[in-house]
């Protein structure tokens, strides 16, 4: 058994804190003494001894654990059938998209949502569920790299805010494309992918997100380290981008800063355009991807205070 590395550790206290974050919020509880009183009312009748007294859920939150739960998550499935997977493929599936088997094509394709519909990524998870089934026509996976990437350029010149699954779909086309190019030289536009990916990691919605399981740097920090060993170890790849080898660790960084929109629109050379696109049925204009019990969480923290906190942290944060 390989031995487990500082970032090792770091990935299994995310997953631990997502999957009690968001068990919280599917239980309507608001901190984890509240989740442990829930969890001891609902598990009297299988025998389980008390679990709030012991703080036991605010020490997972807090990532005092070396080693994955394995135990705590068996436990959580008898009253969460969904909890073992919300472990391993995280909220909106994004911990399969990041690091689930590229290779599979049972992982990473199912989540590019965009291969049967536009709107497939602002679909909540039964209303996708419904839609895909009566889906028929599948578009390749050029098509929908293209059209994906052209369905977030003109969400953010509308204002629109991105969903988890954006993100979620943007690392999956992303890793996809890497998957694809190591196999043999591809002429698959791969460029606009992990532009995609930096345009979801900017959008405020998913930065709170994010934040809120504090996982935004290790997320950020895990996609900027495979762009650096794409562009240092794939040629046709650091060609298409366009840069020196000096400047990969500054553009894996923010590759917002080398390519603008109006580039990448001509690029795709799509029928339609956010000049002249008409605004989304139901769009509305702000934070509408943070709902009601989101906005309550930010109550004791205003957006001036996130702002400072990721100038302190040199994030890219975008209003």
């Amino acid at each position: 058994m390989s031995r487990q590395t500082s970032t090792d550790i770091e990935v299994i206290k995310l997953r631990t804190r997502a999957l009690i974050k968001t068990l919280m919020r599917e239980t309507g509880c608001t901190n984890p003494n509240q989740f442990g009183a829930w969890i001891n009312r609902e598990s009297e009748r299988l025998g389980w001894p008390d679990t709030q007294s012991s703080n036991k859920w605010y020490h997972l939150v807090d990532g005092k654990l070396k080693k994955a739960p394995l135990d705590v998550v068996s436990m959580l499935s008898q009253l969460f059938p969904n909890a073992a997977m919300l472990y391993h493929d995280g909220p909106a599936n994004l911990w399969r998209a990041l690091w689930g088997d590229a290779c599979d094509p049972n992982v990473l394709w199912p989540l590019c949502r965009t291969r049967f519909s536009d709107d497939g990524p602002w679909y909540d998870e039964i209303t996708w569920n419904e839609i895909k089934a009566k889906c028929l026509n599948e578009r390749t996976f050029r098509e929908t790299l293209r059209e994906f990437e052209g369905e977030l350029l003109l969400a953010q010149a509308y204002d629109q805010p991105f969903t988890l699954n954006h993100l979620t779909e943007a690392i999956a086309l992303y890793r996809l494309h890497q998957a694809v190019n190591c196999l043999a030289v591809s002429d698959i536009d791969g460029v606009g992918a992990y532009r995609s990916v930096r345009l979801c990691l900017a959008d405020f919605g998913i930065t709170f997100h994010l934040h809120r399981y504090g996982g935004y740097q290790l997320v950020c920090n895990e996609l900027v380290k495979i762009e650096i060993g794409r562009l240092t170890s794939e040629q046709s790849y650091l060609a298409s981008v366009g840069i020196q080898r000096d400047q990969v660790g500054v553009y894996a960084g923010d590759p917002l800063l080398w390519i603008d929109d109006s580039a990448r629109w001509n690029s795709l050379n799509l029928d339609w355009a956010p000049a002249t696109a008409p605004l989304p049925e139901g769009h509305k204009v702000g934070m509408s991807s943070i709902d009601e019990t989101d906005r309550k969480d930010l109550d004791w923290r205003s957006a001036i205070d996130l702002a400072l906190e990721a100038r302190a942290a040199e994030l890219p944060w975008s209003f």
